[in-house]
């Protein structure tokens, strides 16, 4: 029997303010793919949010859900991931670039876009005016292509954080 994967080195998901021990976590399961994780996010972070930035008894957590029937959800997810560990302080920037541009990942709008299409569009969208580096974000998707399922830099996250959300029963 192989062993299981490894117990994330901490706890999934990506705080916004970082506060040493907030009284109250409000912690989000958002799809960057749906519309309604989409109004959640900008409600919290663009109009409540901003209001506890100096205040340490409440923080935001981002969870990522993505949805199996969207398959470009998953390459949106590994888009805000790869950001994450490019520059973690610029995830929430990301992700709101991410939402913004919804649109152009419904079913519609991408199905005839490969993999690589998407890396390479949602790379130009997390690093529009967010002050991360491009280059930086691709190299944290990049397969290899001699190893057929190893995944990427991003892989392993993607699994720790559908494992986390499976087992809270978010869909």
């Amino acid at each position: 029997l192989g062993m299981p994967p490894p117990v994330p080195p901490r706890p999934v998901g990506t705080l916004l303010y970082k506060h040493s021990n907030p009284h109250l976590v409000i912690e989000c399961f958002l799809d960057y793919n749906c519309p309604y994780s989409g109004k959640m996010f900008n409600m919290l972070y663009n109009e409540v949010m901003p209001a506890f930035k100096t205040d340490p008894r409440v923080d935001m957590l981002f969870q990522n859900v993505p949805q199996p029937w969207h398959p470009q959800s998953c390459y949106q997810h590994e888009a805000g991931l790869a950001v994450k560990l490019v520059d973690e302080s610029k995830f929430y920037a990301a992700s709101s670039k991410i939402f913004a541009a919804q649109d152009k990942f419904a079913d519609q709008s991408c199905i005839d876009m490969s993999r690589n299409q998407c890396y390479d569009s949602l790379a130009d969208i997390v690093t529009d005016g967010t002050g991360v580096d491009r280059q930086s974000v691709m190299d944290q998707l990049k397969l290899d292509k001699g190893d057929t399922s190893i995944g990427h830099n991003v892989t392993l996250m993607i699994k720790f954080s559908a494992k986390y959300h499976r087992v809270r029963g978010v869909h």
